[in-house]
């Protein structure tokens, strides 16, 4: 009974050290992802956000999540990659639904959330500059994403 004890108590500490050492390494992971994110592809934004959302902050999550979809759908009808020659709208379909369906399953139950994230994305995204995709140049496609 007592080795039983000794095992469980030694597994409980180990598994807290395993917990403890991975939330630096997530910080660290999200602060690379956000580190100078508006000269990052537009796929970046989406692993900014499954990481954020990983850490529990769902309407954080959500904000990347949109600001993503903007950026990519943007640069997709920029580039012309839009037609059946291009992989890019299985890309962006596939990273949509694996990423997306697990925010708006928490975001969606308060649409007040939903509706601020998409409004605080669109106006990120039209405060920051996009090296991808020309905001000036593909005025049009912007404003179709």
């Amino acid at each position: 009974m007592h080795r039983v004890l000794v095992i469980f108590a030694t597994a409980v500490g180990v598994s807290c050290q395993v917990t403890l050492a991975k939330e630096p390494e997530s910080a660290q992971r999200i602060q690379q992802l956000a580190d100078d994110i508006v000269n990052k592809p537009p796929a970046t934004y989406f692993s900014l956000a499954t990481e954020i959302y990983r850490e529990g902050q769902t309407n954080e999550a959500a904000f990347w999540y949109f600001v993503g979809l903007i950026r990519y759908r943007a640069w997709i009808l920029a580039t012309g990659k839009d037609g059946q020659s291009s992989d890019e709208p299985y890309h962006l379909s596939v990273l949509a639904q694996s990423v997306g369906q697990s925010i708006y399953a928490h975001v969606d139950r308060d649409s007040k959330n939903l509706v601020k994230a998409i409004d605080r994305a669109l106006v990120w995204d039209l405060e920051q500059p996009n090296p991808y995709t020309s905001k000036d140049g593909f005025k049009a496609q912007y404003e179709r994403a």
